[in-house]
């Protein structure tokens, strides 16, 4: 069983690195909503489902210049991210209501007014993530944040009534006064343990229940980039069905389909005009590109239960002779797990559908990984069982990139 909670924190510390600029921005925002939800009596309900959709009301903010953008206070063009976040939650019934939140945190109160916005209906949580948010963007890192206090709220209270709910400021008057709140945004800024822990309320998933929140994390992994909208999708799709053929038993090959999911997650943390560029690599952009698996590794080990999925996850790039990344591993400790995903990675880059390239043919692609097969760097019988049931694995890649690829373009279409 793995913890909802803890793969919802690491989809936001995630989601967070794609700048150093951000530098813990979601924790923070999540930290001042659930203080200020306590100091106006917020019931638990209320104040989890505020705190969660806190730690991923970015979510949305799918290139590095989108994040940087609505960290200034006066943002630019906030509402697109915010409506990004809630398309890519809106259809899991664990972020339903989180995803409403989400959908308007960065509309304006205008003296009551703000609780419509496009016709529709903005729930108060959603203002006081907005504030809570604006808090946090007045934050200067550099000098003693309790020292900034009385700056941060002469400037919130200057905008009391249009920009936000007199009753949440009147909250954060209260809370200001209070030295440990300003310590503690001080620790989770600098990525320190503080005093005051959101008290989440947590479920534990099953591996279908897993694979669900996988996709999820896929989402939002693959839509940042045209490039590779579909990418984990077939990956997993891959990996799962060279599973069944391998003769893996049911719960295997469900976790290796949850691994090909989110094996990329950590390149959420590659800015988009890397994971974009249509040429070459340069090696410092390549040396940016191969701390995605490291990032993966690192970011799923936090999660208890998740230890054979991270390890089939973040090894896709290991090589059997050892020449691969980040861990420099060789066959003898790479999992048949590790094994599966790595060749079902470099299956799907080779046969799907790039926008500057076609994917290779049967021929061409059988020949590369024979070769890498032939030179000690993937696993023989992987290979061999790939090609002897090419057809129906190549069928079920282009099935579940063709459901991604109309999925994207439907997501892609909304955003207008």
């Amino acid at each position: 069983m793995v913890s909802l909670l803890e793969l919802t924190l690491q989809l936001s510390r995630a989601a967070d690195m794609v700048s150093p600029e951000l530098n813990h921005h979601q924790r923070l925002v999540a930290y001042i909503t659930f203080n200020l939800g306590e100091e106006l009596n917020f019931d638990e309900k209320k104040l989890n489902e505020v705190s969660v959709a806190a730690i991923l009301h970015d979510i949305g903010g799918l290139s590095m210049q989108e994040r940087i953008n609505v960290l200034k206070f006066e943002a630019l063009n906030p509402h697109q991210h915010a409506r990004i976040g809630w398309l890519l939650l809106k259809d899991y019934r664990e972020f339903t209501e989180i995803a409403r939140i989400i959908k308007f945190h960065h509309v304006d109160w205008n003296d009551g007014d703000g609780l419509r916005f496009c016709g529709e209906t903005v729930m108060p949580e959603s203002h006081l993530i907005h504030l809570a948010d604006r808090i946090a963007t007045l934050i200067v890192r550099d000098d003693k944040i309790i020292s900034q206090k009385e700056r941060i709220f002469e400037k919130i209270v200057s905008v009391s009534g249009r920009k936000f709910n007199p009753d949440y400021v009147k909250a954060f008057e209260q809370l200001k006064e209070k030295e440990y709140f300003w310590y503690d945004l001080e620790s989770i800024s600098n990525g320190r343990r503080y005093y005051k822990k959101i008290n989440f309320k947590d479920q534990c998933l099953d591996i279908d229940e897993l694979i669900g929140i996988a996709k999820l994390y896929a989402r939002v992994i693959d839509f940042r980039s045209n490039f590779t909208a579909v990418h984990s999708e077939g990956v997993s799709a891959v990996a799962k069905r060279l599973a069944q053929h391998l003769n893996c038993d049911e719960l295997t090959c469900k976790k290796i389909q949850a691994a090909g999911y989110i094996h990329d997650i950590g390149k959420l943390s590659v800015p988009s005009e890397i994971l974009e560029k249509p040429a070459s690599l340069t090696k410092a952009e390549f040396d940016v590109m191969k701390e995605h698996t490291y990032h993966t590794y690192v970011l799923l080990h936090q999660v208890q239960g998740l230890e054979e999925i991270n390890e089939y996850a973040s090894m896709h790039h290991e090589r059997l002779d050892g020449s691969g990344y980040p861990f420099k591993l060789t066959g003898k400790e790479l999992s048949l797990g590790a094994r599966i995903m790595a060749v079902a990675d470099i299956f799907t880059a080779v046969t799907e559908n790039r926008p500057y390239r076609k994917g290779m043919q049967k021929d061409q692609v059988i020949i590369i990984l024979k070769n890498m097969a032939f030179d000690g760097k993937i696993d023989t019988i992987i290979v061999e069982t790939l090609i002897t049931f090419y057809q129906d694995i190549n069928k079920v890649r282009i099935k579940a990139q063709k459901k991604a690829r109309i999925r994207y373009e439907a997501f892609a279409n909304l955003l207008g």
